[in-house]
């Protein structure tokens, strides 16, 4: 991301005495995306120590905030997703999970060989709210065996409700056996900034290592 793009900041939080603050700006990192629009972006990623296999599960937790003056705009703005590491170039695809907020609506999609899925979608206003969200992911379950690809599984909680339990393929029988997780903002070019503020990311091998209070009886 570009220097400017990140800061801590003090309020608001979700928790504790701090929250992670990321700004995307017009022509920020600009590239043009795989379906030939420009786009700007403002993101971190895990390190290359610590990505998914396929086949391995885990758990992420994060809370997210919108200002009261977050655009609302209908065109591709994505806040967190899943990446499979492409073994050529030219290949570089969508998103195996993406989260995204578009046009007013919360949408989760899937990107499998098979082509997108959208597994859920929600006109809803999430500014000036604290929004906490649970991921448990498992990768389609070998890349080298097709059969087992109906392994894969997808479940998403927000404020503590499930919102996504999918069962299928979860990723490209072609590509690398690298999953790694992408947080901030990702969108087709705007005139105007777009801020976000991120708190309490966590990730785990279980929903105990990662739970937040919204989750039930946590």
């Amino acid at each position: 991301m570009s220097s400017n793009a990140m800061r801590f900041i003090e309020t608001p939080v979700r928790t504790g005495t701090g929250a992670l603050e990321i700004t995307v700006r017009p022509n920020a990192m600009a590239e043009v995306g795989d379906d030939g629009q420009p786009t700007e972006r403002a993101e971190l990623r895990e390190a290359p120590d610590v990505r998914l296999k396929m086949g391995m599960e885990a758990w992420y937790a994060f809370s997210f905030f919108l200002p009261s003056d977050f655009p609302i705009v209908d065109t591709r703005l994505v806040i967190a997703r899943w990446k499979q590491s492409f073994r050529e170039s030219w290949k570089n695809r969508s998103p195996m999970i993406a989260l995204r907020y578009m046009g007013g609506q919360m949408i989760l999609d899937v990107t499998r060989d098979r082509g997108q899925r959208r597994v859920f979608v929600e006109k809803t206003d999430l500014r000036n709210q604290w929004v906490d969200m649970v991921f448990y992911i498992k990768p389609l379950a070998s890349t080298i065996i097709p059969s087992r690809f109906k392994e894969g599984r997808l479940q998403v909680w927000r404020n503590g409700r499930m919102i996504v339990d999918y069962q299928g393929t979860l990723g490209y029988v072609d590509d690398e056996d690298e999953i790694y997780f992408k947080l901030g903002l990702y969108r087709d070019h705007l005139p105007v900034p777009m801020r976000i503020v991120y708190d309490r990311f966590r990730r785990g091998g279980s929903l105990d290592e990662v739970s937040i209070s919204a989750l039930p009886g946590k």
